[in-house]
């Protein structure tokens, strides 16, 4: 048996296999919680003997238990005001999407905005993006502004004409207004486009600056509840404004925080509207960095981006698409040249970055920046590569020697790959998002889910990472497949060790915060066909329970 101090237990549970997540992937039998640290890990008879008159006993029928999932990039607030209005992950057909919309439209008063999100094309069986064409008949009184998984949005009539968008409005700078044959505005906005509603929009979205706080602070309220119900005990926020700090304090001040909580400050090329003066200040004069706060809300890395989205084609590339002959320009989000410059005065001000790039250009871009970064002052900052679909031996090599963490999210496998065939050619089906490859040349790999570029259900990120396959069974091919436990590690140890807090948390090791879930149904020897099935039973958070079903 291993244990910390000798407390009497508030509960135990036991009949389980207890995964510790270390580096031996020890699986005990029962574990017992005293205050909000592990108390004991060991058989059911070691563990039971702790007991008290108090305890709580909770028999796991055999199931597993892990540590808390930790998503590790997300965007919860956001994930928060969609749940407000409609969520659109898994609606097979751009009809039964228009559907959902006037089921929601009726319950709305006339000019009531609806919101919605987390779409993509490739889930419609119609193959296609959704226009206003198709949300018109539905909504002819409500303005509707859907958002596609990334870079893009939907808006019906309505918000274009609350937005003021005509067919002589100009295409922003970094952005376009899609257009029918006549050229008249077909309710999709490309890039910066989106911002012309979301600045009309009576939300948070509407001001990507500054947002509206009590919004935010409702929002976040709303999707941690939710986030509970899967697990997920730590989130990575990532892009964050002020307004959405100071949601965050607000609730932590107020004891409303139900789950751990790092904040990734917006910086170059990450916000549509960036404001450079709070980014220079975070570095430049407030005195802050990477790892500021404590164990319920601290400050992680600095959020970055240098190109856009794989289905979106905005990826920087070598390659090209399934169907294209060229590669089509398109602007990147930040000066490649400035690159450099800023990631070494954020590294040598103590400051993790991490840079969202997806193309293999955009990958080595990143990977060379921090490398040489690191090469010039050597030390320990948790610098990541978020998303990093397309790296190959050399950026891989330079990821493991520098530190550079993969911050991956295998559920756009489950969520995209069976439109994959469409889009890319088999060499890039085969080596996207390499985990098995990152992970056996000694890179830190964490999984989490970016919601709402995917759903925040972490078991059908688990079910992709070790079959390769999106949800109605398409297979990238198994050779970067990894294992149950390389999963389960990357979903809790990894978004820990990310942010500086694998002494505190990410195992069940004695000692360590008692974040703890128990599943319905045991990992060891799982059907990989049926780890996307997993449920949570029990959610704990500091040693309390968070979430029972």
């Amino acid at each position: 048996m291993r244990h910390s101090r000798c407390h009497v237990p508030q509960m135990i549970l036991h009949n389980a296999h207890v995964h510790i997540v270390d580096r031996e992937n020890t699986i005990e039998q029962a574990i017992a919680l005293a205050g909000n640290k592990v108390l004991a890990v060991g058989s059911d008879a070691e563990i039971l003997a702790l007991a008290g008159p108090e305890t709580r006993i909770v028999d796991a029928g055999g199931a597993s238990v892990i540590p808390g999932v930790n998503d590790s990039h997300c965007h919860m607030w956001e994930a928060g005001m969609l749940m407000e209005g409609i969520i659109t992950f898994g609606i097979p057909s751009i009809a039964a999407l228009a559907e959902e919309v006037g089921r929601r439209v009726a319950d709305l008063a006339p000019g009531q905005w609806l919101q919605g999100g987390s779409w993509i094309e490739s889930q419609f069986i119609e193959g296609r993006m959704p226009t206003k064409h198709d949300l018109d008949p539905v909504s002819p009184e409500n303005p509707v502004v859907l958002e596609r998984i990334f870079s893009t949005c939907c808006a019906n009539s309505a918000a274009l004409k609350a937005a003021g968008i005509t067919r002589d409005t100009p295409d922003p700078k970094g952005g376009t207004i899609g257009r029918d044959a006549d050229g008249e505005p077909n309710g999709l906005l490309f890039r910066s486009a989106k911002q012309l509603v979301r600045d009309v929009m009576p939300s948070a979205f509407g001001d990507s600056k500054f947002g509206a706080g009590e919004q935010i602070t409702v929002a976040i309220r709303r999707a941690q509840d939710d986030f509970l119900r899967y697990g997920i005990t730590s989130v990575m926020e990532a892009g964050v404004t002020p307004s959405m700090i100071h949601a965050y304090q607000r609730l932590r001040s107020g004891g409303e925080l139900k789950l751990r909580v790092n904040l990734m400050p917006c910086w170059h090329g990450f916000a549509i509207n960036e404001d450079e003066d709070f980014s220079d200040r975070l570095i430049g004069e407030l005195g802050l960095s990477s790892g500021f706060g404590d164990p319920w809300l601290r400050i992680g890395s600095l959020k970055m981006a240098i190109d856009g989205g794989l289905t979106s084609k905005t990826s920087l590339r070598t390659w090209n698409y399934v169907g294209d002959d060229h590669i089509e320009a398109f602007p990147l989000r930040l000066d490649p040249k400035a690159l450099p410059g800023w990631v070494g005065e954020a590294h040598d001000n103590d400051w993790g970055v991490g840079i969202h790039v997806m193309g293999d250009v955009a990958v080595e871009m990143a990977a060379d920046a921090i490398y040489d970064a690191w090469k010039q002052n050597p030390g320990d900052r948790r610098h990541q590569l978020i998303h990093c679909y397309y790296a190959d031996a050399d950026v891989r090599r330079k990821m493991a020697e520098a530190g550079i963490i993969m911050a991956a999210q295998p559920a756009f496998i489950y969520n995209e790959a069976d439109g994959y065939p469409k889009l890319l050619r088999e060499e890039q089906q085969r080596t996207f998002m390499p985990l098995r490859s990152a992970i056996d040349d000694g890179v830190v790999v964490t999984m989490s889910t970016d919601i709402p570029s995917a759903h925040h259900n972490p078991f059908w990120g688990m079910y992709a990472a070790v079959t390769r396959k999106g949800m109605h069974g398409h297979c990238l091919g198994t050779e970067e497949a990894i294992t149950v436990e390389e999963a389960l590690r990357a979903m809790t140890w990894g978004g820990a060790y990310m942010s500086r807090e694998e002494e505190i948390k990410g195992t069940l090791e004695p000692g360590m915060l008692a974040d703890v879930v128990l599943l319905d149904r045991s990992l060891v020897g799982i059907d990989p066909e049926d780890i996307r099935n997993v449920q949570v039973c029990m959610t704990i958070v500091d040693g309390r329970v968070a979430f029972e079903r």
